[in-house]
């Protein structure tokens, strides 16, 4: 709702922080916008700012106010941001704990394996101290990203990562198609660990990859045979030294 947005995302944090009891004022504050007086652009930053943040907290209790917003008058471009927020929900996840991490598993993912066993294995190659304070981690399908095959959100501490990888397990795809999501998966804690902020900055892009490779090949210890190889060979380059440690 701010233009600072790490000012918007503290106190998005602190709110969704005392849970149940922020919902009451922020209903009223939802509820109580003029839409007779209220531009387009602004109104609908503080409308679904707010909004989301309630149906974050508690989704039925967004799904009721939606409803006296849409009975008392509400435009229609707000009823669509507002039905667009109630689209999510953690109905579609399977939610489990690993490392003390909340991981959301989308539940029509196409997948031949067990997609819990793969981060389990790969946060046991990560030191606790950098995964301290990542709250929620979700496994999405690759229709629900917005062309990242991972992203992490900063202050609220919650990484997204895309499942891409229908191959049978134990395939030549399915271990290909593995280590990319794997490095995308350590990329983002590599965020966390350094704590980037907004906005995204090329060399905090690549503070990162150094991250992930760095982790990668702990359970992969033939790429740092293959970087040698690719070196010799002249393939060495500015990008693929970021993007894989080569």
């Amino acid at each position: 709702m701010l233009p600072d947005y790490s000012a918007a995302y503290e106190g998005y944090r602190n709110l969704y922080i005392l849970g149940q009891s922020a919902i009451e004022p922020l209903k009223k504050k939802v509820l109580d916008v003029d839409w007779s007086k209220s531009g387009y652009k602004e109104v609908s930053r503080y409308v679904s700012g707010l909004f989301a943040l309630i149906h974050d907290i508690d989704e039925d209790e967004a799904k009721e106010i939606l409803g006296e917003m849409i009975s008392t008058g509400c435009p229609k471009h707000i009823q669509a941001q507002m039905k667009s927020i109630c689209n999510f929900s953690h109905d579609h996840y399977w939610k489990y704990k690993v490392c003390d991490i909340d991981i959301f598993e989308h539940k029509e993912i196409t997948k031949n394996c067990d997609i819990r066993s793969h981060i389990q294995n790969w946060l046991r190659k990560v030191p606790p101290k950098d995964v301290l304070d990542i709250s929620r981690l979700y496994i999405i399908r690759k229709d629900d990203s917005a062309n990242a095959a991972g992203t992490y959100t900063p202050i609220l501490f919650n990484i997204m990562v895309v499942w891409d990888n229908p191959y049978k397990e134990g395939s030549i795809f399915f271990k290909m198609f593995s280590i990319f999501t794997e490095k995308t998966f350590y990329h983002e804690i590599g965020h966390h660990v350094h704590r980037n902020d907004f906005p995204d900055l090329p060399d905090r892009e690549r503070e990162a990859d150094r991250y992930a490779y760095s982790i990668l090949k702990l359970n992969h210890p033939y790429l740092r045979f293959l970087s040698r190889v690719l070196s010799k060979l002249g393939m060495r380059s500015e990008k693929n030294y970021y993007r894989w440690g080569l």
